[in-house]
């Protein structure tokens, strides 16, 4: 059995294993940054979401890399795609969780210096938008819906969280303040989506041949 068949690394194992090592990371986020200010708090919705960040976008490119890359590795990918997807929703719930954080303890800080009003009501479709991906990604509920609803649904929210993602982290990498981690971020979400459109032009190509024989 090679590594990538270990029970460990498959189905729910692999995504239990990831959210314990996403736990295990914001609880000492937690223990050297702290919620004593909203700087503070800031930084942990930040650190929520680079937790998340590279999930997102192996879901987005899994079927991509199967389609350019048909290997033991990009199989593996594709065979846990629900499980990635969903330790991405799992690492994104810190973000909830500190936000909460900060409209309680610093309800000014959140609403001066972050977001309009009118932002918290996107940031809350986004969630609802989050928990129906998240809902339908289980078999109840997506024998409920026909093939085409599951997959418009998915593929716009694939597309809709990787944009998120992205334009968030390529804002901050061209800004003064840029870190790193963001520019690291930004490329690699450039990345998967040449990749995506890469494995689309790809497709289109075989269905043309196909077609033409």
């Amino acid at each position: 059995m090679t590594l990538l068949r270990h029970r460990v690394l498959n189905g729910w194992p692999l995504f239990y294993l990831i959210a314990l090592l996403t736990l295990g990371g914001m609880v000492a986020g937690m223990l050297i940054i702290g919620i004593s200010s909203p700087e503070a708090t800031v930084k942990l919705i930040r650190l929520s979401v680079q937790f998340a960040s590279p999930w997102i976008y192996i879901a987005f490119v899994t079927s991509a890399l199967t389609t350019l890359f048909p290997n033991a590795f990009s199989k593996w990918l594709l065979r846990n795609r629900r499980y990635t997807g969903l330790s991405f929703a799992a690492g994104f719930g810190w973000q909830a969780v500190f936000i909460a954080v900060l409209l309680t303890l610093y309800p000014a800080h959140y609403w001066d210096d972050l977001h309009k009003a009118s932002e918290l009501l996107g940031r809350s479709l986004s969630y609802i938008f989050l928990l129906a991906l998240i809902v339908t990604s289980f078999l109840p509920v997506r024998r409920k819906m026909s093939r085409a609803q599951w997959h418009w649904l998915h593929l716009i929210g694939i597309w809709y969280f990787w944009a998120a993602i992205w334009v968030s982290y390529a804002e901050q990498a061209l800004s003064q303040n840029a870190k790193t981690i963001d520019v690291v971020f930004a490329l690699l979400g450039l990345l998967v989506l040449i990749l995506r459109l890469a494995a689309n032009i790809k497709s289109r190509g075989i269905i043309a041949a196909r077609k033409s024989t």
